[in-house]
């Protein structure tokens, strides 16, 4: 319980130093919210102060402080090989004034704006998340992939490679992750021509894809290796998987992008751990989507050693020790 004190209360000291209330007094209803999926104001009476504190960091200042808890998670977990997946998840906004903060979206359970974030993750030998980044309205999502790849390059770990969802097939991107000499799996949505792609394509088969795109006035073009594969899985049924790639093309390709499933059960596991705030301060939503990423990371890391303890219960044991703490 020492080292969940020490992870999560360096967290809360690094974003609010001058913090004039014990540290035990703002974890605790943090993890009750998370744990209970309610509100912050409605665990804490603390919530004015603590959120004060918040307003006065910026971005950098929480991503600095989650890079601490990530870079001694991968030293508790080893390191060596590692494969990632980076994708996007979203928290539903019910208030007024999301302005450029959140995006919008399909009209969903009473919202039509969300806040959203990009997110890395090791999904192969053992999940990790490593660093989320808020994906607002007129972001450049190729930028903020750029960033989290250039971290993630900084950390005691190899890339094997990276998988990417439909969303992420973007020429920038490619050429980026070609120059960085990160090898990827993305999978392509069936345009106009990878439809021609898949009518020359019996079982499985490589084509040499250009992509060409305008940026600042400019017009930019890279090369892919586009693999179409033929699911053998639906015999007599015209199911294909198409990727960009520049790994060798081979029917495992299906099987490695499948590994990138894990950042999706993730994200579902973060959901149960999901802090509310009546908050529309983006910096202050941002600090909570990552104490929720701490507070998942560090159970992944306590799965090695406890297998048998759920995350829910796991939230419970520490909400209890600082409740503890506070008395």
């Amino acid at each position: 319980m020492s080292l969940i004190k020490k992870y999560i209360s360096r967290l809360i000291k690094k974003v609010s130093p001058n913090l004039r209330v014990r540290t035990a007094e703002i974890v605790a209803p943090i993890i009750e919210a998370g744990r209970t999926n309610s509100y912050v104001e409605t665990t804490s009476n603390k919530a004015d102060t603590l959120h004060r504190h918040i307003k006065e960091n910026s971005e950098r200042d929480l991503k600095k402080a989650f890079e601490e808890q990530v870079r001694n998670a991968v030293r508790r977990i080893g390191r060596g090989r590692t494969i990632l997946a980076i994708d996007t998840t979203s928290e539903l906004y019910y208030g007024e004034n999301g302005k450029l903060n959140v995006r919008q979206i399909k009209h969903e359970k009473g919202a039509d704006e969300a806040f959203y974030y990009a997110v890395i993750s090791i999904v192969e030998p053992k999940p990790l998340p490593l660093m989320a980044i808020p994906y607002k309205t007129g972001d450049d999502l190729s930028k903020i992939v750029k960033e989290l790849i250039n971290y993630v390059k900084t950390l005691p770990f190899i890339i094997e490679y990276v998988l990417f969802d439909r969303g992420f097939y973007i020429g920038d991107l490619i050429g980026f992750l070609l120059e960085k000499r990160v090898k990827y799996i993305i999978f392509v949505p069936e345009n106009k021509a990878m439809k021609r792609y898949i009518a020359e394509t019996d079982r499985i088969k490589t084509f040499r894809h250009k992509m060409v795109w305008t940026k600042d006035a400019s017009e930019w073009q890279v090369e892919t290796n586009i693999v179409i594969i033929k699911d053998l899985m639906n015999e007599g049924k015209k199911d294909y998987w198409c990727f960009a790639t520049n790994l060798f093309q081979s029917l495992h390709l299906i099987y490695r992008y499948k590994q990138r499933w894990q950042i999706e059960t993730d994200f579902r596991m973060q959901d149960e751990a999901k802090i509310k705030t009546k908050s529309n301060v983006h910096i202050v939503r941002y600090f909570y989507f990552l104490t929720s990423l701490v507070l998942l990371a560090n159970w992944e890391v306590n799965r090695s050693i406890h297998p048998e303890i759920c995350f829910k219960k796991y939230l419970k044991q520490i909400e209890e020790h600082f409740r503890v703490e506070i008395t």
